[in-house]
Parts: structure tokens; C-alpha cells; sequence
């Protein structure tokens, strides 16, 4: 028995850490900022974000959660997102393997002719990023990249509201801790 309670609060104890892991949750279930696609046009699919409140293109970048680095030689323009491609970035990459700019109107993507450092989004827009040569638009259309900004934002709040405060479970482990430590005890004073 005194080992079965002693399971059940270590077993209790690595619950906790899914919840303090769980994500915060975002406005309402929706994008209520900027819809950010990169899409690397690989074997990867397009991974979408949400920018609450950017200044230019490359904010909405990083507000989304993707790591932007810059050419070193040319501010503004973007050499890799997410450590991608694995190049150098002291000068402009080349014309075929580099991040295209483009600007989404809920049914087709147009290529952004301003750059995104100079680019100023409002709300509700949806921007996207694509390696390559600059021909082709992102692999996802921009209104189902809106869906799935919304739907990902969407899981972030359910989970959270689903989630457990940790402050009960830790509770919840040390109350079995003290119980298993108190049995423990008793059947250990009566076998004396």
C-alpha cells in the first residue's frame, strides 16, 4: 500500500509538468494582428503565426515566433528564418534560394512591392514568406492561412482553460506525499 501511494505522488509529480508547459492563451481564439506564413517549399508544410500589433513586415515576423536573421550588408532584407536556409547572412543570398515577400488578400497572394522593413501592416492582413526563387507564392492560400492562425490560436485557449492551475496539482502531490508519509509511519509504529 505505503509503495502504491509512494508511485501514485511521483507518477503526480511528473503530471505537473505538462501543465506548467501548456501555452498561454491568445485574443478570443482568433488572429486579432497579422497572419504570417513561411513556407519553406519542402518536404516541410507552412507554418503560420499570428503578430498582435507589428510595426513593419519583419516585426510581424518575429511577433509571430519565427527567428528572423537579416543580411548583414542589406537591413531589412531577410537571409534565413528559423536558422533556414544555412548560409551566411554578411551579404544578399542568392536570387534562387532566398525569402520572397508576398501579401495575402484572403483568395490570392500578390508579391509584396515594398520590403518588409519599410512595410507597415494593419490588422487583419496576412503576409507570407517563401523560399526559393520568387516565383511562386506560398503553398497555402492566404484564407486558409487565416483559418489556421485561428484555429491554432483557438487550441492555445482551449488548452490553457483545460489545463489545471499548477498551484492545485503541486498541492495535489505534496497532500499525497503527507498521506503516504503518515501511513508509512503508522504501519512502522504498529510493527515495533
Amino acid at each position: 500500500m505505503i509503495r502504491r501511494l509512494a508511485a501514485l505522488a511521483g507518477a503526480a509529480a511528473f503530471a505537473v509538468v505538462p501543465a506548467w508547459a501548456a501555452p498561454v492563451s491568445a485574443q478570443d481564439g482568433e488572429c486579432g494582428g497579422v497572419v504570417v506564413v513561411v513556407d519553406r517549399h519542402d518536404e516541410h508544410d507552412p507554418e503560420v503565426g499570428c503578430a498582435e500589433d507589428p510595426a513593419t513586415g519583419i516585426e510581424a515576423l518575429t511577433q509571430a515566433g519565427f527567428e528572423v536573421d537579416e543580411v548583414a550588408s542589406f537591413p531589412g532584407a531577410v537571409c534565413r528564418i528559423d536558422r533556414y536556409p544555412r548560409a551566411e547572412c554578411a551579404d544578399m543570398p542568392e536570387a534562387g534560394a532566398s525569402w520572397s515577400y508576398w501579401h495575402g488578400d484572403g483568395e490570392k497572394w500578390t508579391f509584396s512591392s515594398v520590403g518588409a522593413g519599410t512595410f507597415e501592416p494593419d490588422p487583419g492582413d496576412i503576409e507570407g514568406w517563401v523560399f526559393g526563387d520568387g516565383s511562386a507564392p506560398p503553398s497555402i492560400e492566404p484564407g486558409q492561412a487565416a483559418v489556421a492562425a485561428r484555429e491554432a490560436e483557438g487550441e492555445s485557449e482551449s488548452e490553457s482553460e483545460s489545463t489545471p492551475s499548477s498551484t492545485w496539482l503541486i498541492g495535489a502531490v505534496a497532500l499525497v506525499a503527507i498521506i503516504a508519509l503518515a501511513v508509512w509511519r503508522r504501519r512502522r509504529g504498529s510493527a515495533s
